[in-house]
């Protein structure tokens, strides 16, 4: 009964919008008090920034495949991934549970000659493969693995593969527009985002796998926007359309804010995905991108 509340949910982040589905995010808190400067990283996951739940919570559980800092010349170093083994209390009473959360927190350090420019922080979880079916039995079935690995299988009912991404910035000196790090769902920002102020426009790229992604006839494409004090916690957000690739909106208040979105592509035999043919149906990403405005 657990893991079949766990795909209801998964299934429901898709047919939702994500001002109310479960999110993964980058926390990157900047402090420049003492010099060069140095960050203060975590990863989030649930609805409100900054923090909501922990990441191998025994209700919903995600796991991290990478997490990585990307320095201005695109050089990488790979960042602590939080545990994934489901958490389990430490203590338990009539009235609480208390968990240890590890939420993969970390400090960057700067350095007296670290290149000015910006710095990337990315994240990925785990393809994840869902699949309910009827077994060669008449047997309604759901396993967390792709068709071609079920022996017993019949008729597909559903069959997806989840994978979120995630990222935010760093700035030292001089912000420059950064690169894209190849995520298969990736919000690239075409704004400063070192310097926000309230009421400025910030403009993004959007792609799906490597191209730009835009609304069509078939499927509205949309991109959201809420903030700490904007949106989220009265359960609403900013909405933009993707064009041509890119989408745009003014921010609102001052805090932490996040933008993401949610794609859906069908997987055909001769498609862009057709590596997954017979694996799965359909393919579902997400992204998220999180910054401070003034």
């Amino acid at each position: 009964m657990k893991r079949f509340s766990l795909i209801s949910v998964i299934i429901l982040i898709f047919m939702i919008s994500n001002a109310s589905a479960h999110s993964l995010w980058i926390n990157c808190f900047e402090s420049h008090v003492h010099k060069p400067g140095h960050a203060m990283v975590s990863l989030g996951w649930g609805h409100l920034l900054p923090l909501d739940d922990i990441l191998n919570s025994a209700r919903e559980t995600i796991a991290i495949e990478r997490f990585e800092l990307f320095d201005p010349a695109m050089n990488k170093s790979a960042l602590r991934l939080p545990i994934s083994e489901v958490a389990k209390p430490l203590e338990s009473t009539i009235n609480v549970d208390i968990v240890a959360a590890d939420l993969a927190t970390q400090k960057i350090s700067l350095k007296e000659n670290s290149a000015p420019g910006v710095y990337q922080l990315g994240t990925a979880t785990v393809p994840a493969f869902y699949t309910q079916y009827i077994d060669k039995k008449g047997r309604k079935r759901l396993k967390m693995k792709a068709c071609d690995e079920i022996e017993d299988i019949g008729t597909v009912l559903v069959s997806v593969k989840y994978q979120a991404f995630s990222k935010s910035f760093m700035t030292l000196k001089v912000w420059k527009e950064p690169q894209a790090l190849g995520h298969s769902l990736e919000i690239i920002p075409r704004t400063d985002l070192s310097n926000l102020h309230v009421g400025d426009l910030v403009v993004v790229d959007v792609l799906v796998n490597g191209k730009p992604l835009s609304s069509s006839a078939k499927r509205k494409e949309y991109l959201t926007a809420a903030s700490t004090i904007f949106g989220q916690a009265d359960k609403f957000a900013l909405f933009s359309k993707i064009q041509a690739g890119k989408a745009q909106f003014r921010v609102q208040s001052p805090g932490q804010w996040i933008i993401s979105l949610s794609h859906k592509e069908d997987v055909t035999q001769d498609g862009a995905l057709k590596d997954l043919y017979g694996k799965t149906n359909q393919v579902y990403n997400a992204a998220s991108l999180t910054f401070s405005v003034k």
